[in-house]
């Protein structure tokens, strides 16, 4: 699924209009039936419902829910806001139209003290269709005054395509005013800023709406940057063929563990596993290899001869895939260790905490990344491998021109994991909740990543696959399970079902 701009957005509007073709207020009509089906489910009949609209096409889509939600015995009240002298063509006629049959539930306000007069205690829910995508300039005067009064007072918040004063295409931070919603609908595509960290307090859950734009209109614009469905990696999977064996699968090397740190290794090497490798060998310290065998035993096993750490790694070359990092530390044996694949090996790679770390301190390595290499850092590992950045909108521009730089993948770990690609293309995906936020998370990701790699996928393949599916499984436990208690173990326990609902 595309992301676009601002502008793109509208450009694909006027080409529905052209070429379904279909009038602008009938676009609009559809884009509030659409939300008014949704927000049926989220409001109870006994709760007074209050709108904030403005002027503008954002504020015609409220005034349509409104009156769409008044025909089905919702009590909602829309008060205008005047902040200026006209409405757009299509918000007109959806004021008049909600004024002529609800008269009683359009209030116009001219100050913040009259807003505050007619909504203190009345209402728990506020539907937010003040401002749209077009914000692109601090908010001010009534607007602000209106936006700060509604973030303390209610505590519900249902924003219409994007939250009031939130920039949709650069970051916010200049901008004190900004709703806090709930929960945004959006219309058609997720917007970019909904993707960061930076919004969270104003984006923490977005729902995107089927407006029916024109799909060619969508086609036709430009974008570097997509957003991952369950759907589109379904379409990735491939079928394990009748008559295979384990050599068909591959045969995985994992660098992993060191003393006190042989969970990583065993996290990563089940994900591996599970994720389709014919054949898993974990390299690691004595202590991880006993731990190995006890908890993993379709594993095979390569002891270091040191007791705390990898410090050596022989015929690396003759391995399908290699996952390095998880648990590893950053002795210069096992520094040494990295830098001999990186010289020796030409296969698939991918590297994680400490690999990246080592990479950080040895920058010039970096230059030695075979083609489709994947990193997987977390922002503050990225941060080590590059340098602090401004804000989250800077750190993606960042990450795309490491990504180009070095003709490697980085997925930039998070909410909304960014795998970036060495064209330039950016993937967000859409999978994944908070339990994930625990120690081994990352860990269990590598292991999918290699075991995808081995089993027979490409480089892009295993990140987009691999980063959707982690992500997957943990919404399948969460979903009859707590998210506080989910492990990275409960994740692994998953893929199993994950696959199959996604081969099916």
């Amino acid at each position: 699924m595309k992301i676009l701009n601002t502008e793109q957005i509208r450009e694909a509007d006027r080409y529905t209009i052209d070429n379904e073709p279909i009038k602008s207020l009938d676009l609009m009509e559809r884009a509030a039936r659409a939300c008014v089906k949704r927000l049926v489910k989220l409001i109870g009949t006994e709760e007074d419902v209050s709108m904030i609209c403005g002027k503008g096409n954002n504020g015609g889509d409220g005034l349509a829910i409104a009156r769409l939600l008044n025909e089905q015995g919702f009590t909602t009240y829309a008060y205008v806001i005047e902040y200026t002298e006209k409405f757009s063509e299509d918000a007109q006629h959806n004021f008049n139209l909600l004024k002529e049959k609800f008269p009683a539930r359009v209030i116009q306000i001219q100050n913040i003290e009259e807003f505050r007069g007619k909504t203190t205690g009345k209402y728990t829910v506020l539907i937010d269709a003040l401002l749209g995508t077009g914000t692109n300039r601090p908010i001010e005067g009534l607007l602000a005054e209106i936006i700060d009064y509604v973030n303390a007072a209610f505590p519900k918040i249902v924003s219409i395509d994007v939250p009031s004063g939130l920039y949709a295409d650069k970051s916010s931070a200049e901008n004190r005013s900004v709703i806090h919603s709930t929960l945004t609908l959006t219309f058609q595509l997720p917007k970019l800023a909904f993707l960061f960290p930076e919004n969270k307090a104003y984006v923490p859950e977005f729902e995107i709406l089927d407006i029916g734009l024109h799909a060619k209109g969508i086609d036709q614009q430009p974008s570097p940057f997509y957003y991952t469905t369950k759907d589109e990696i379904s379409s990735l999977l491939k079928p394990r063929p009748k008559f295979s064996h384990k050599g068909t699968f591959g045969h995985a090397l994992l660098l992993a563990g060191s003393k006190g740190k042989s969970g990583a290794a065993i996290i990563s090497a089940n994900a591996c596993l599970r994720s389709g490798a014919g054949l898993l060998t974990l390299h690691s310290n004595p202590q991880t290899i006993t731990a190995l065998l006890h908890s993993l035993p379709e594993a095979m096993t390569s002891e270091d001869p040191d007791p705390d750490h990898i410090s050596e790694i022989e015929k690396p070359e003759k391995y399908t895939a290699i996952g390095f990092g998880p648990g590893v530390g950053l002795h210069s044996d096992t520094q040494t260790s990295l830098k001999k694949i990186l010289h020796y090996y030409k296969g698939k790679l991918v590297i994680d905490a400490d690999g990246v770390n080592i990479l950080s301190d040895n920058k010039t390595w970096l230059n030695f990344l075979q083609p489709g290499t994947i990193l997987t850092p977390h922002p503050k590992e990225f941060e080590r491998l590059t340098e602090k950045h401004a804000d989250d909108f800077d750190r993606l521009k960042a990450a795309r021109r490491f990504s180009l730089k070095y003709n490697c993948i980085l997925i930039l770990k998070g909410a909304h994991s960014a795998v970036c690609m060495p064209d330039g293309n950016v993937f967000f995906n859409s999978s994944g909740n908070s339990g994930l936020a625990k120690g081994g998370s990352g860990d269990g990701l590598t292991g999918i990543i290699l075991g995808l790699l081995t089993r027979g996928y490409n480089a892009p393949q295993s990140a987009l696959i691999g980063t959707f599916i982690h992500g997957y499984a943990a919404d399948l436990y969460v979903k009859k399970k707590s998210v506080e208690s989910l492990l990275i173990s409960d994740v692994i326990d998953m893929l199993p079902k994950a696959f199959k609902k996604l081969e099916g």
